[in-house]
């Protein structure tokens, strides 16, 4: 069973902007098990800073002050644009549209709004945003604005009025300086960019490792995850602290506290925090003893097991939405093929009453399904093979037969998003990169807008 502890309205610690020197060494060391961490449970898409170009403060127009064409703007075909991106702005629970619950548990590198769709992408050479109904890309924040380093990314984009909020992580290979994981905000046009809170992903004085493993906006405040582990194996101990601050960085305060032996994923709401634990077996190394999903307020209170896995583990999720917690179970069928049996599950958080939504399988390792957005009455699968896309999968909320949607796309490592009227899919070119890709697509699979670096 996983341990909670309450610590409401502790404050939390003030973080250096800036972390102390150390050797070559324990900065690769750091480096390599962050990506090990964070890539298996994809939670940052790595790119490569690069040469970009000026900040996007006339990012609206794709045009400088004197009327030149900015350098910023990148532009599609016009005729990829079509459809329903005219479609009324649909509001959730008065927030933007694009911070939708499903987009949480997936990382949410995108984020919409009624005009915008806002993505990182390398190739770009920034933060960008694609106006609905035109053929224009603009960066809106150039990787040249951030903070100097080999290699980062920008995850968990929320957005509040004009305001865009983030997580952007830092890799530096230099002797002089460290790793570190920031939450940044910067206005929808690309002005205002801020630092609110920075990390140093390496604890000298303990030798445990952190980063910030999620980022959610509820009511005009900021809910983020600090997970430290104090070792490199499947055994070490983590510790997953949940935060709440205001939007400008004030008011920090630690909610709850959670230990575990092993690594976990989280999904946090207003209330709770729900994660998926797949127990290591100690007798039987790289299998688990127990694969369930955990809830509990986020005073550390009512903690309970939610859901039990009924085949080997939980392999996805969990992904929270409108008083459901949603997991992908798998459990292999032929072990030398690596061939797995999959299930879609659906838990009642009212009484944790569950319900499978969808059967499938897998013939090889290379074969994968991933759960995606959910969107329009519609849990939607990623069916994957060697990271590149097969299809997409929509299972209907209220049961019924499965569709699959047969969409044209070339990027590695895709990944699905809600974008209110439409989906997002989202990839990279490379294993190393980000965003190369970016397509927007109907419910159907009707592509509407394509954005190739």
């Amino acid at each position: 069973m996983a341990d909670g502890a309450s610590t409401a309205g502790t404050a939390v610690p003030t973080y250096p902007k800036k972390s102390s020197k150390k050797a070559l060494v324990a900065v690769i060391a750091v480096v390599a098990v962050v990506l090990v961490a964070v890539l298996a449970a994809n939670l940052l898409g790595i790119v490569h800073i690069g040469t970009s170009s000026s900040a996007g403060s006339q990012a609206s127009g794709g045009q400088t002050s004197s009327g030149q064409a900015s350098s910023d703007a990148t532009m599609v075909s016009s005729a990829l644009w079509s459809g329903n991106d005219t479609s009324p702005y649909v509001d959730q629970d008065g927030t933007e549209c694009g911070n939708t619950p499903s987009n949480y548990g997936q990382s949410a590198p995108t984020v919409s709004d009624s005009d915008y769709d806002y993505f990182y992408s390398e190739s770009e050479g920034g933060l960008c945003r694609a106006k609905k109904g035109s053929s224009q890309v603009d960066v809106i924040l150039p990787t040249s604005k951030l903070e100097s380093a080999d290699l980062h990314s920008s995850l968990y984009l929320n957005k509040d009025g004009d305001t865009l909020f983030f997580v952007e992580s830092y890799y530096r290979y230099s002797s002089s300086l460290s790793s570190s994981f920031a939450i940044c905000s910067v206005g929808a046009d690309g002005s205002g960019f801020t630092t609110l809170l920075e990390i140093p992903s390496t604890d000298n004085s303990t030798g445990s490792y952190s980063y910030i493993s999620g980022l959610y906006l509820y009511d005009h405040t900021l809910y983020y995850v600090v997970q430290s582990l104090a070792g490199e194996s499947r055994y070490s101990e983590y510790t997953y602290d949940v935060y709440t601050m205001d939007e400008d960085g004030s008011n920090q305060q630690k909610r709850c506290s959670i230990q575990l032996v092993g690594y976990a994923e989280f999904f946090v709401t207003k209330d709770k925090v729900y994660y998926k634990y797949n127990k290591p077996d100690v007798d039987n190394p790289g299998g688990y003893s127990r694969s369930s999903v955990f809830s509990q307020n986020l005073d550390g209170s009512d903690q309970q097991e939610v859901y039990v896995s009924s085949l080997s583990e939980i392999a996805d999720g969990p992904l929270v939405q409108d008083g459901n917690v949603y997991v992908m179970e798998s459990t292999s069928s032929n072990y030398s093929s690596g061939a797995s049996r999959l299930q879609l599950t659906r838990i009642d958080a009212s009484d944790n009453s569950p319900s499978v939504l969808w059967t499938g399988e897998t013939l090889s390792y290379h074969d994968y399904y991933y759960l995606s957005a959910i969107a329009d009455d519609n849990v939607y699968l990623i069916e994957s093979n060697d990271g590149g896309l097969l299809s997409l999968v929509g299972v209907p909320l209220a049961g019924g037969d499965s569709k699959a949607l047969s969409v044209d796309f070339a990027g590695l490592g895709p990944s699905l998003y809600n974008a209110s009227d439409c989906l997002l899919l989202y990839g990279s070119n490379t294993a190393w990169s980000a965003g190369a890709e970016v397509t927007r697509i109907g419910f159907d699979g009707t592509v509407f807008r394509e954005v190739v670096g």
